[in-house]
């Protein structure tokens, strides 16, 4: 049990329902990790469903892709950059349905070829061969990750072969593993005493037992894997009921994760039961099926009719609530036996309907052999847990409300006045049994449990055993369902429906619950049952989460050994699948551009799209809205895109020099979702800045940089595309950036700063800015910072949600080069500035970091004094009409003209004044930087300060003369 709990992340509580008023332990998620303080990891895997590869992967991928077929997908994990599942046209393997040799053979062949991409940075002889499952048509080898001779938790590569073709590939491999190995690990006593000191804050009778060989924890988040070599910890508590496996650091004992191992149920013997609860629905009759029994004090088993033989007219049997696959546990008090009279030819009876703790036993152990009788029916091969015997406890009344599994045994809570007894709905038993078929036949190397996964697929068990899609009708008391996977009106969807673990569950349970209901439609209502049960067992034991059951469900379905030509039902997996958000056959791609300035001074904003088709799915892209704002404004302007045949096209409006634009694009797809760009949730916009600045001094990176001081980790040089980092430099060959010739990503508890030299600021200039191109990708601020420091005043820092240790995940991830500017007005007047980027981690999550281009400081000139009467209205004039007569309304002066006073008196007005107020000095909350043609500084007539085609001429005409002085250019420097 204990090595099967390191390579399946193990099972955790269902059906946890804590209630206003009851003190208890905080509930675990199921599925979920839960970090020690202060150790970052993610809590879901991140998926792109389809979408273009990454960049570090995608050399690789198309020497992959370019064997598959034109057809090829992927499903790929957004963090690690691994493909999850690939499939399509599959590659000839002769014989390796008849050959676990030959099978092993192509298999070892394959991963030589293509392990850069399904684990980079691993060798082949990291990986050991654990199972070669063959069943149900298909034969996958599951192979386990180690580094030096350590296990890599949950990491795993897997080959799955039909019809003689490599026909589906899986990995949930670790990228890039490096670790720190100590040579004298903790013992076994500290491991578990370090384990004990933590879980006992919340569950105070904790025991531990068995203690692992060092294995490699991966703590996985948004980017970058960091790997500490672990100890692993079996603890265990009776009440509250729970079990655990702890992760301990193997060199100093500290705390790092745990996770949940606990998931959260002739004469013939006739027990009375619930057909659905006592609270919905009839109670029936239904046979004991296995049932331990005496007959005239000789012990005896009923069959799986309930029926049992003996050798007289009438007999006293013994009844019981055990049998060869049951095996009843009651907490409320006795084991229920009773003797009574059986005459041959009859029937004897047992109700429990006004005994509830009775009524439990009676319940669970028709319930529990049902399910186990349902499955094995389903099952292509023997699963052992089907044929052995299974405890089932019931009534425990160390909490209520709650149901779980540990993988292998059930356990129900009592009722109160707020929930029933869960032993009394069977529901909850097909459910929990659910958890542990889901955990038993599970192939290793191949198949992941996953909590949201496993509460899904177990949701659906329940409802294909019951026909009714709404679970555990009288859980409350009343006919209401706890979860219903086929709502009126409304289908789960990824990823809006993403949460907790019962929650998120409803989007695969939903999935294939409308999955049955098409195939019945399509097949008649037993074929298309059975053929529902079947991909839903076989996938179930292959499939590492959620989205990886459809690539799951198309293998199972499928006849030839070729994903890429269709299977039988093929375009209705697609459409179900897609339906509920599973299938990335449509995912939009696309670009945002800005082109030069119109004549009116609007900006010409360019949205290249391009949208992959699915024969079975009808999705394009059918519209695009263009949004903008002025920074450091609440006020957002909209305008529709018009249709191009590249994508859409909008346009930025004119606005006055020196504003600051933000803007950003969003392109609604024909199922009545849609997309955005930028897409970093962190820093939701573009920037554009207006008006003509001056360069004082520039750095691109590409000459001596000798006069910077590069701190800790920080390196010049050409970019890798590690780690989210950008594969190309904006311009030129070089960037400045962290940890550019390693894994990409800066080290934990570290501060590291990139110095630039002391820049003289000439005078004559109103305002100076900092404008330059932007690479970041670092965690949310609440954990690590990134900073831009001017004089040693803080001029910039990324996003902090403020939401806690275990809520602040808006991490700030630009995937494309952005324009970023930052007013350093109020730090220049020491008449000099120094640049300082900076970087400070916690000891958590790791990601890309910084990565600069273009650096500039600019400068923006005072605008030249007005002069009245050349017909432009300037700052400082409240008219100018083309004269220098007063009489008119408007006087000698440039002032307006009262009708009581014609030539003066009225006092001036001035025109808008500059946006621009605030430093940006500041957490940033709602600004962001520019792809990667965003403009910015120039010599360019982007907004005048009038409008007027005439004042922008004569901006126009000034700025190229101050070219011969100064340069003035562009931000738009490509």
């Amino acid at each position: 049990m204990f090595s099967r709990l390191l390579s399946s992340a193990s099972i955790v509580v269902i059906l946890a329902l804590s209630l206003p008023g009851e003190a208890r332990a905080r509930r675990v998620e199921p599925g979920a990790w839960q970090p020690a303080a202060g150790v970052g990891m993610r809590l879901q895997r991140a998926v792109d469903l389809g979408g273009a590869p990454p960049r570090v992967a995608a050399a690789a991928w198309r020497r992959l892709a370019a064997e598959l077929g034109p057809n090829a997908q992927a499903i790929w994990d957004a963090d690690t950059h691994v493909p999850t599942r690939v499939w399509g046209l599959g590659l000839p393997a002769a014989g390796a349905m008849g050959s676990s040799l030959v099978a092993r053979r192509v298999g070892d062949s394959f991963l030589a070829a293509h392990l850069d991409l399904l684990a980079p940075g691993a060798r082949v002889d990291d990986f050991e061969l654990v199972a070669d499952d063959l069943s149900a048509g298909i034969r996958s080898l599951g192979y386990v990750q180690t580094y030096r001779g350590r296990r890599v938790v949950g990491g795993q590569l897997s080959l799955r072969f039909k019809h003689d073709r490599l026909a589906l590939i899986g990995s949930e491999a670790l990228p890039h593993v490096r670790a720190v190995l100590t040579d004298s690990p903790i013992g076994d006593d500290l491991a578990r005493a370090r384990a004990l000191e933590w879980l006992r804050v919340e569950y105070p009778a904790a025991t531990a037992g068995a203690v692992s060989a060092p294995v490699i924890l991966p703590l996985v988040g948004h980017g970058p894997v960091r790997y500490v070599e672990a100890r692993a910890v079996d603890v265990a508590s009776e009440r509250p009921l729970g079990g655990w496996t702890v992760y301990v650091d193997a060199a100093t004992g500290d705390p790092l994760a745990r996770v949940s191992t606990f998931v959260s149920a002739s004469g013939t013997v006739l027990y009375d039961v619930p057909e659905r609860s006592p609270s919905f629905g009839e109670r029936v009759l239904r046979p004991a099926p296995f049932l331990d029994v005496t007959i005239d004090d000789v012990p005896a088993t009923t069959d799986a009719l309930g029926a049992v033989s003996f050798d007289a007219a009438t007999v006293q049997i013994g009844l019981g609530v055990r049998g060869d696959f049951v095996r009843i546990i009651n907490k409320a008090g006795e084991l229920a036996s009773q003797v009574v009279a059986l005459d041959g030819g009859s029937d004897v009876q047992w109700s429990g309907s006004d005994d509830p703790h009775l009524d439990a036993q009676l319940t669970a152990y028709i319930a529990g052999n049902f399910a186990k009788e349902y499955v094995r029916a389903i099952a292509s091969e023997p699963l052992a847990w089907l044929d052995g015997q299974v405890n089932l406890t019931v009534s425990d009344n160390s909490g209520a409300c709650n149901a779980m599994s540990n993988g292998d045994d059930l356990f129900f809570f009592d009722g109160n006045d707020n929930c029933e007894n869960t032993a009394r709905i069977p529901d909850v038993v097909y459910h929990e049994a659910g958890h542990s078929v889901h955990n038993q036949a599970l192939i290793p190397g191949v198949g992941l449990f996953e909590g949201a996964l496993s509460e899904g697929i177990s949701d659906y068990l329940s409802a294909t055993i019951t026909g009714d899609p709404a679970m555990a009708r009288g859980f409350f008391l009343d006919s209401q369902p706890l979860r219903d996977l086929d709502p009126d009106g409304y289908e789960w969807h990824w990823p809006e429906d993403r949460g907790e673990a019962h929650d998120e569950g409803r989007i695969i349970g939903g999935t294939l619950w409308d999955l049955r209901t098409e195939l019945i439609a399509e097949m008649g209502e037993a074929e298309g049952v059975a053929h529902s049960d079947k991909i839903w067992y076989e996938s179930v034991r292959r499939a590492s989460d959620i989205p990886t059951m459809y690539p799951e469900a198309l293998l199972v379905d499928d006849d030839d050994g070729d994903l890429s030509n269709g299977t039988p039902h093929g375009c209705l997996i697609d459409q179900v699948f897609y339906k509920h958000g599973l299938v990335g056959a449509a995912i939009l791609g696309g670009k945002v551009r800005t082109l030069a300035a119109e004549g009116d001074g609007s900006v010409p904003v360019a949205l290249d799209i391009q949208a992959a088709q699915s024969s079975c799915i009808d999705l394009a892209p059918t519209g695009a809205a263009l949004e903008w704002r002025v920074r450091g404004t609440a006020d957002v302007q909209e305008a529709t895109m018009t249709a191009t045949a590249e994508g859409f096209a909008g346009s930025l409006p004119p606005q006055p020099d020196g504003t600051v634009i933000e803007y950003r694009v969003t392109a609604d797809l024909s199922d009545g979702t849609d997309t955005r760009f930028p897409a970093n949730p962190a820093y939701p916009w573009y920037q554009r800045y207006y008006g003509e600045v001056v360069p004082i001094w520039c750095e691109g990176f590409e000459g001596d940089v000798s006069s910077w001081t590069l701190g800790t980790e920080w390196e010049v040089g050409a970019p890798q595309g590690k780690s989210g980092d950008p594969d190309a430099a904006f311009a030129g060959d070089k960037v400045a950036g962290i940890d550019l010739g390693g894994d990409g990503r800066y080290s934990p508890q570290r501060v590291m700063n990139l110095t630039g030299p002391i820049v003289e600021l000439p005078p004559g200039f109103a305002v100076y800015r900092l404008q330059y191109q932007r690479w970041l990708n670092v965690e949310d601020a609440y954990f690590d910072k990134a900073e831009i420091l001017v004089n040693g005043e803080l001029g910039w820092r990324n996003f902090n949600s403020m939401m806690g240790d275990n809520n602040s995940d808006v991490h700030h991830r630009d995937s494309e080069w952005s324009f970023h500017d930052v007013d350093i007005t109020p730090v220049a007047f020491p008449g000099t500035i120094q640049l300082t980027f900076r970087l400070s981690s916690d000891g958590g999550l790791e990601l890309g970091g910084w990565t600069l281009d273009d650096v500039c400081i600019v400068g923006v000139e005072e605008p030249p004094p007005p002069v009245c009467g050349d017909g432009v209205i300037a700052a400082g004039e409240g008219c100018d009409d083309g004269n220098s007569e007063g009489g008119d309304g408007c006087s000698a002066t440039c002032t307006v003209e009262t009708p009581e006073d014609p030539t003066d008196g009225a006092p001036a007005t001035t025109g808008d004044d500059d946006p621009e107020t605030t430093t940006a000095a500041v957490d940033d909350s709602a600004t962001a930087g520019g792809a990667t043609d965003m403009g910015g500084c120039g010599c360019r007539s982007a907004g005048g300060a009038g409008g007027s085609s005439a004042w922008m001429l004569v901006l126009a005409g000034l700025g190229c003369r101050r070219r011969t002085r100064r340069r003035p250019t562009s931000a738009l420097r490509a």
